[in-house]
C-alpha cells in the first residue's frame, strides 16, 4: 500500500468514478496528495462536485505502450467538500496541481482513502 501511495504522488491526473442516478460516471480530475488524502478542485454543479457525501473510486495509472509496462492504483473511500477556510487556504498553498479544464474551480473535495490497491504491468 505504501508503494501505491508513492506512485499516486508522481501523477497529476486521475479518474474519478462518481455515483449518478443513471449509473456511475467516470471523469478525469487533476489532483494532489495532501496529508494522505486525494484532493482536487472543481466547480459547484459539475460531475466531480457530485462526489460530495458519497463513496467513490479514484484511479491513476501510467502505461508505457511501447514497452508494455506500467502501473495502476485504485483508491476507494468517502469524498467530502472541504469547507473549513483554514483548510482551503492550506490546500491552495500545498496542492501542486492546477485545474486544466478551464474556468473557475473554487470548490475543493477530499477523498479519504479506505482501500488502496494497485498492480504493476510488466512483460512476462
Amino acid at each position: 500500500m505504501l508503494r501505491c501511495r508513492s506512485l499516486l504522488s508522481t501523477h497529476e491526473v486521475g479518474r474519478l468514478a462518481v455515483p449518478a442516478d443513471s449509473g456511475p460516471v467516470v471523469v478525469p480530475v487533476d489532483y494532489s496528495i495532501v496529508e494522505g488524502g486525494i484532493v482536487f478542485r472543481t466547480a459547484p454543479g459539475t460531475t466531480p462536485a457530485q462526489a460530495d457525501g458519497h463513496q467513490v473510486a479514484f484511479e491513476a495509472d501510467r502505461i508505457d505502450e511501447a514497452f508494455s509496462e506500467g502501473w495502476s492504483v485504485l483508491v476507494r473511500g468517502p469524498a467530502t467538500t472541504v469547507t473549513d477556510p483554514d483548510e482551503v487556504a492550506r490546500l491552495e498553498e500545498q496542492a501542486y496541481s492546477a485545474p486544466w479544464a478551464g474556468g473557475r474551480r473554487d470548490l475543493w473535495l477530499r477523498i479519504e482513502p479506505v482501500a488502496v490497491t494497485g498492480r504493476r504491468i510488466t512483460v512476462a
